[in-house]
């Protein structure tokens, strides 16, 4: 790959494996709510409908579930509590069942970190051996592995995303480093690039996480010491701006989830401290990091929050440690008020998608099911359009 390729990091393809860029209604501001505004509430009515099962089967699964949607087909991606990776897929009538290939690494527990690219899905996976592999699959729908490690190990998932005709695939090696390299049909794999350094070394069994906003490439790490890292990627100038701790008093306990809001042009970050109480930051160029914030909440986060913009609001979710996931949404009006609770079954990170007429939310029970529900201010009961990630 050359040089410009391997450096290009343009903003993430509408298909990718997770929205970017928040864009609420013209004008609005994102107020967000002093500690404690926002409260746990009992069970009460949401936007979500009650969670149905995505098909049965005898596998037991684990860890979060992603989709992607390519070829006109939706692909959901999980993997059991034996390690074997897992598929569905849904053409916008019926769901074709879970399948699982043969021959294949098996991942350890590890979120799968799908993306579209040529107009086919494609999943990242971090192996029990400790390599990545890649599952593609053609236009006759015939899966393939392939090892995309280069000269590296790794202990924790992996980031992907795609933009024009590339893909960019983020790592946590074993050697504390936060890899990247990207890859296209011409030239293939580049070479992977640090994106800290030996100041700031990242802890080995946390996967990065990775945004576009604003000219730039910002990518997310827990370092060592539990404290949240950052750099940026220039797109102009293609320089790196240095790794950065992003201050607190206090260690995390997962990588934040960030989102670009454009009529404030902020960067806004959403994590947990190490007790697991939900805090937000926002940045804005020129004048850096507000500061962490804690959200003042009764339950506490068990993983990564996610969060959406779907029809002019935007759809923030925790799942917490009680097994119940929290949700709220923000609009034009400000904030929706209390956190919702969404309910109980909900073993690991939820992960919002939408198509043209409708939100979804999909996550992995603690019963080790996978479950979607439908946004009510939707459509379609299942998804039948390209969704736009």
């Amino acid at each position: 790959m050359t040089d410009s390729v391997a450096r290009r990091f343009s903003y993430p393809n509408p298909k990718g494996s997770r929205r970017a860029f928040v864009a609420v209604s013209a004008g609005a501001l994102l107020a967000v709510p002093a500690a404690g505004a926002l409260r746990s509430a009992a069970a009460q009515d949401t936007g979500y409908e009650p969670g149905q099962a995505i098909n049965t089967t005898t596998a037991t699964f684990a860890g979060g579930t992603y989709t992607t949607y390519a070829n006109d087909t939706l692909y959901q991606y999980a993997h059991d509590d034996q390690g074997d990776a897992y598929y569905n897929t849904y053409d916008g009538s019926a769901w074709s069942g879970w399948e699982t290939s043969e021959k294949q690494p098996a991942p350890v527990g590890w979120d799968p970190a799908p993306v579209v690219y040529d107009d086919k899905s494609y999943v990242y996976y971090t192996g029990d051996d400790g390599y990545l592999y890649q599952q593609s699959w053609d236009s006759y729908g015939d899966p393939a592995w392939e090892d995309v490690s280069g000269d590296y190990t790794y202990a924790a998932a992996p980031y992907a995303t795609a933009w024009e005709d590339n893909i960019y695939l983020y790592a946590t090696a074993d050697d504390g480093y936060v890899y990247h390299k990207g890859y296209n049909e011409a030239d293939g794999w580049g070479t992977w690039t640090p994106v800290n350094d030996a100041e700031y070394p990242a802890k080995t069994d946390s996967k990065p996480y990775s945004v576009s906003w604003a000219d730039h490439e910002n990518v997310f790490w827990l370092g060592g010491d539990d404290k949240v890292y950052w750099n940026r990627y220039n797109y102009a100038d293609g320089e790196w701006a240095g790794a950065k701790e992003i201050p607190a008093d206090y260690a995390f306990k997962c990588v934040p989830y960030a989102v670009g809001y454009a009529p404030e042009t902020a960067l806004y970050a959403f994590s947990a401290n190490a007790d697991g109480g939900p805090v937000y930051n926002k940045f804005v160029d020129g004048e850096g990091w507000s500061g962490w914030e804690p959200w003042g909440t009764a339950w506490t986060a068990k993983y990564q929050a996610n969060a959406y913009v779907y029809d002019d609001w935007l759809h923030l979710v925790y799942t917490a440690d009680d097994d119940h996931a929290y949700y709220t949404k923000y609009g034009a009006d400000g904030w929706s008020g209390e956190w919702e609770d969404l309910g109980e079954n909900y073993g690991y990170d939820s992960y919002q998608y939408e198509d043209e007429d409708s939100l979804y939310l999909t996550y992995t029970g603690a019963d080790g099911s996978i479950y979607w529900r439908t946004y009510a201010d939707g459509g379609t009961v299942e998804p039948t359009e390209e969704p736009d990630y």
